[in-house]
């Protein structure tokens, strides 16, 4: 095989690996214990014969180019697979004074919220709407918030983990009492 040719498969090997290890950590954190474990096999194993390509022989630049430069594409490809996947959950938080219309909307669009009214700085009536979305949600949201108030001040928090709540699709079956 011809050096540049090897070098090409170790850029395509390392791509590949680094992308599945950005996954393998994003999954890691949301506690997907067996969906980690599972991508951490091929990621190593990728690895393992990646390495050992570059390093069968003597030193060449080839080698190392693709190397550095697969590792490079790889975390490229692996954020932009995040951010296309979009896996997990996110919570929502937005300041308005438009509160009450914000959390109206987003309701009849099917979203969970909270809202917290207080005082802005200088006095003026301001609500906190909390709403827990899927990350992939996160755009509707944002289009809803923009319609609603458009000076809105918003943050977004990826969650690790949520107990209980109301999550669009997953609502619990109320239990009802047996009649006897």
């Amino acid at each position: 095989m011809s050096p540049l040719a090897v070098a090409f498969l170790i850029f395509f090997l390392r791509c590949i690996d680094v992308s599945l290890g950005t996954l393998r950590l994003i999954v890691t954190v949301q506690s997907r214990r067996t969906l980690a474990s599972v991508i951490g096999f091929f990621e190593v194993s990728i690895f393992i014969t990646a390495v050992a390509t570059v390093v069968n022989g003597p030193l060449d630049l080839f080698k190392v180019l693709g190397y550095g430069a697969g590792f490079a594409a790889g975390t490229y490809v692996g954020v932009t697979l995040d951010r296309r996947l979009a896996l997990g959950n996110a919570m929502v938080r937005v300041i308005t004074q438009e509160f009450g219309d914000l959390a109206n909307q987003l309701t009849s669009s099917g979203f969970g919220v909270t809202v917290v009214e207080g005082r802005g700085g200088r006095g003026t009536p301001v609500g906190i709407v909390f709403t827990l979305v899927l990350r992939r949600a996160i755009p509707g949201v944002m289009d809803i918030i923009r319609q609603v108030d458009g000076g809105a001040i918003v943050s977004v928090q990826e969650i690790r983990q949520q107990f209980l709540g109301y999550f669009p699709g997953k609502r619990p079956v109320p239990h009802l009492p047996v009649a006897s």
